[in-house]
């Protein structure tokens, strides 16, 4: 059986003071999927995308951290040895 490929992209988008009601949050995220789906599928080979699963959050943070495990500053692309 093949290795399930996936590819997972995040995006956050920082929002101002203004108040957005959860109508325009529902409206931008639909169309953020849509325009990414379609981005992808322009790149990818034809055939390639199966599906496409998506997750919106919205939060108010008043702490963050993070680090990087891994160091530099190129991906490795290479195909896994089976």
């Amino acid at each position: 059986m093949a290795k399930r490929k996936i590819l997972t992209v995040t995006l956050e988008f920082e929002m101002g003071q203004q108040t957005i009601h959860g109508k325009r949050i529902k409206e931008a995220y639909d169309a953020l999927v849509i325009a990414a789906a379609e981005a992808a599928e322009g790149q990818l080979p034809y055939g390639s995308v199966e599906a496409v699963r998506s997750r919106a959050t919205w939060d108010y943070r008043w702490y963050e951290a993070s680090s990087d495990l891994v160091e530099g500053d190129e991906w490795d692309v290479s195909e896994p040895e089976d």
